[in-house]
């Protein structure tokens, strides 16, 4: 769109918007499970207010673009639902239970309960302290306290890695609330993303294919934003009022999280208020391209009437990897062309995999933690997160056309079985960042295989649906179900035999799919037309991306 070597504004712009985007919900999000943990929520309870956003999104959305084109108020519903992630996020961070007591170490296993003294320095437990340990899990109960009343303290926990003591419908009725506001807040704040990347495309016209160079700083920023958080959250050990004098050894501070969350996004909010508002200039080459995007979002300061530029060919692969689902798709429909057994197990080694990524992103941190890992060890993971999806970006491609769809889907799942049981097994947790590189496998190649299988799979006029139905059943309802049916396993049986548990899941999974699809002895086919590969090159460029969020 400019000459070699020149860096075209426009795509300055969106790379910016994309970076900061991603570095503000990767500073915070990735957190989520073990700051609700430190607050008294159980694992059930924890999957169930990170899940729901999978699936609020995914069926507010279509409502949003529809809304947006049906008004033609694409920036405003936009910024409004910037100012939405700000407005409902911060207030995750001011409902809390409050304190009822504090666990103060007697000896190195026995403690008291006392009443909590905010503002005052105790003097902290001993590291060999361990707390209410009688069964694992958190939150923990303090019925082994020396001073336990079993009439008045029978309802009491403490988290586990904090002396703070909670009433349970305390803790209830504080779920309750931040559910509300998570559902409430990701229905208005689902839109930014979708017209983004709807209005990306449409600014790239013939170069939708670049959509992935675009979004691909939307990994970096995650990466680098977990990176730097977790090294000071490492540090954060100071409360303005801790009821119980001070921090333990795992306790943190996590207002750093939401304070880097709303800077960023406030920072975004201008930059695309501002971005919005450049004077006209000549009819440049550029500036018809800029025109293209004032359409998609209602920008002003443009020459909205100039005459509409000539239609764009429909993008429908470039479209496989954005979010920019505009209607729900057909879902019955749909599913009618997949009725035939093989075609039925790719959706569900779809879902499935989602569900694994669901499950990861809720509790990978909560299992480090458990075993002793700290937030820089969060960190650097996540760089190596994003590292190893980024490396998919370039080779995804070629492995697809290599292997072919079905077996780079076995590449996943057979990568989803070391990577579970090897975590389940895990006594050092810095050990887990030599099998976090798998994630580029597991997520953007898998995630690469299953768009470009479904975009040439589809009859044409269903694939816009197919691929909504790809997203739904993937990103929606696997990742869903991944944090909250995850949640209820871990809340029973912990993190641990979770892990486990699916890990084997998918050994069963990968047979089982193997056979449906090789028993005939040829079920993927290898060789791809052009149009194919074209489908598998630009899946391939957004997945990567496309499975950041």
């Amino acid at each position: 769109m400019c000459g070699a070597g020149a860096v075209d504004p426009e795509l300055l712009t969106v790379k910016t918007f994309y970076f900061f985007f991603y570095s503000a919900f990767g500073s915070l999000f990735p957190l989520m499970g073990v700051y609700f943990k430190q607050m008294g929520m159980n694992a059930g309870q924890c999957g169930l207010l990170i899940g729901t956003r999978p699936f609020v999104e995914f069926l507010s959305a279509p409502f949003w673009g529809g809304l947006a084109d049906r008004w033609q108020k694409g920036r405003t519903l936009l910024l409004a639902s910037l100012g939405a992630w700000i407005v409902f996020t911060l207030p995750l961070s001011w409902v809390q239970p409050g304190a009822v007591s504090c666990v103060t170490p007697y000896n190195q296993t026995a403690y008291n309960l006392t009443e909590p003294r905010y503002d005052e320095d105790w003097r902290p437990a001993a590291r060999s302290f361990r707390g209410p340990a009688s069964r694992a899990g958190s939150p923990l109960p303090v019925s082994d306290a020396l001073n336990f009343d079993p009439k008045a303290n029978a309802d009491w926990v403490t988290p586990l890695h904090s002396s703070i003591v909670y009433r349970t419908p305390d803790i209830q009725k504080t779920f309750f609330l931040l559910l509300l506001l998570v559902v409430i807040g990701e229905f208005f704040s689902a839109p930014a993303i979708t017209l983004a990347d709807s209005a990306v495309i449409t600014l790239l016209g013939e170069d939708a294919d670049r959509y992935g160079h675009q979004r691909m700083f939307g990994s970096l920023g995650w990466g680098l934003a977990m990176f730097f958080v977790g090294i000071a959250l490492d540090h954060s050990t100071a409360f303005s009022a801790h009821p119980c004098g001070g921090p333990q050894r795992y306790e943190k501070n996590y207002t750093i999280c939401f304070a880097t969350f709303s800077i960023r996004f406030k920072y975004e909010f201008v930059n695309v208020d501002m971005s919005s508002s450049a004077p006209p200039t000549e009819p440049t080459h550029e500036e018809r391209m800029q025109q293209q995007l004032a359409e998609q979002l209602q920008l002003p300061g443009l020459d909205t009437s100039a005459p509409p530029p000539a239609p764009q060919p429909p993008l429908e692969h470039a479209k496989v990897f954005a979010q920019t689902t505009r209607e729900m798709p057909e879902w019955v429909t749909v599913l009618r062309q997949f009725q035939n057994v093989k075609a039925a197990s790719f959706l569900f080694v779809a879902w499935f995999m989602g569900f694994g990524i669901g499950l990861i992103f809720t509790f990978l941190f909560w299992h480090l933690q458990d075993i002793g890992g700290s937030p820089t060890l969060f960190g650097v993971a996540s760089v190596i997160n994003h590292i190893s999806e980024i490396f998919a970006y370039f080779f995804s491609f070629k492995l697809i056309t290599q292997m072919g769809h079905v077996k780079v889907l076995c590449l996943g799942l057979a990568g989803n079985v070391l990577r579970f049981l090897y975590i389940s097994y895990l006594s050092t947790p810095w050990w887990v960042l030599p099998f976090e590189f798998v994630q580029g496998v597991t997520h953007a190649a898998v995630w690469a295989a299953c768009c470009s299988y479904i975009a040439h799979g589809a009859p044409p006029g269903l694939r816009s649906s197919a691929q909504g139905v790809l997203q739904g059943l993937h990103h929606g309802l696997g990742r869903g179900c991944g944090a909250v049916l995850g949640g209820i396993a871990v809340a029973k049986w912990g993190t641990t035999r979770t892990f486990a548990g699916y890990g084997v899941l998918c050994g069963v999974v990968l047979i089982v799919f193997a056979f449906i699809n090789f028993r005939d002895g040829g079920a993927d086919n290898n060789f791809m037309n052009t149009e194919q590969k074209r489908s598998a090159y630009n899946a391939a460029t957004g997945a990567a991306a496309a499975s950041s969020r």
